[in-house]
């Protein structure tokens, strides 16, 4: 029978237990429920949507807008609750690889010690006895070299089983119910200390709103306008350029000697924002 030799036996199944390392894919759960009998900690009044209302009134050659603040309100109770994270692992394929391994080299192992005349080198004859005997010792190495291996590789998959455990980690929290959106009280307001810009043809005019919300522009001349005074009313588009509220077309009336009288009013609303 050819020699065996236990480490280039084992050199095999040693790469295999390089290679057999189970990869590990975790993904977090996180779970909030909010206690039965909770009662509301804080009640947060906040304010996710604002809209902007222009009213303006021209009189003569002088226009006057009142900016409104259109606020909608929402209330946010905050409840105990409970948070559950709970990691989920989930191991390959690459563990049964390594169980399977394991219970190859432990039989090998068995075998090696069990009968080690199947693992020993060839017959020599030995002068001194007269006859041929096999060394044994051969076969009992490959039996310690596999148990090794054996052993190696089922510490691996006993190693990847643990931590492919799932985790659970609950901790306190506090949760947010979110109620309708409604008008705020009150549902507006003046829109003060906004930048306005009235933007009619070529011409921009820059102002800042009051206290009040109050804007007020002297409108170009005449002459600049290319009106004439004797000539019927006519409408002349604008826009109204207030921050993030965008632009909102309005309308003026020309000649301007047509509402010195009666203003010419209007009213625009932007969307909420």
């Amino acid at each position: 029978m050819r020699e065996v030799r236990p480490s280039s036996t084992a050199l095999g199944l040693v790469a295999a237990l390089a290679a057999a390392c189970s990869q590990i894919t975790s993904e977090t759960v996180i779970r909030t429920t909010v206690r039965p009998d909770a009662r509301p900690l804080v009640n947060e009044v906040k304010v996710v949507a604002v809209a902007v209302e222009a009213r303006w009134a021209q009189r003569g050659g002088n226009l006057e807008v009142e900016l409104r603040e259109l606020r909608s309100c929402q209330t946010v109770a905050h409840l105990a609750a409970r948070q559950e994270e709970r990691i989920v692992r989930k191991p390959d394929a690459m563990i049964y690889f390594e169980y399977g391994l394991a219970a190859v080299a432990l039989g090998v192992s068995a075998l090696a010690f069990a009968r080690p005349e199947l693992f020993a080198a060839e017959a020599s004859y030995d002068e001194d006895r007269m006859q041929y005997v096999r060394d044994l010792k051969t076969g009992r190495r490959v039996g310690g070299v596999f148990t090794a291996v054996g052993l190696g590789l089922l510490t691996a998959g006993i190693v990847d089983s643990v931590r492919a455990r799932d985790r659970v980690h609950v901790s306190d929290t506090v949760a947010l119910r979110e109620g309708p959106v409604q008008p705020c009280s009150p549902p507006d307001g003046p829109a003060s200390g906004r930048a306005v810009e009235l933007v009619i043809g070529e011409r921009v005019l820059a102002s800042t709103a009051d206290a009040e919300g109050r804007v007020r522009f002297s409108l170009p001349a005449e002459p600049e306008m290319s009106s004439e005074t004797d000539s019927p009313p006519r409408a002349l588009a604008a826009t109204l350029r207030i921050g993030f509220a965008g632009a909102l077309p309005i309308s003026l009336v020309t000649p301007y000697a047509h509402t010195a009288d009666a203003p010419h009013t209007g009213t625009t609303r932007s969307g909420p924002q």
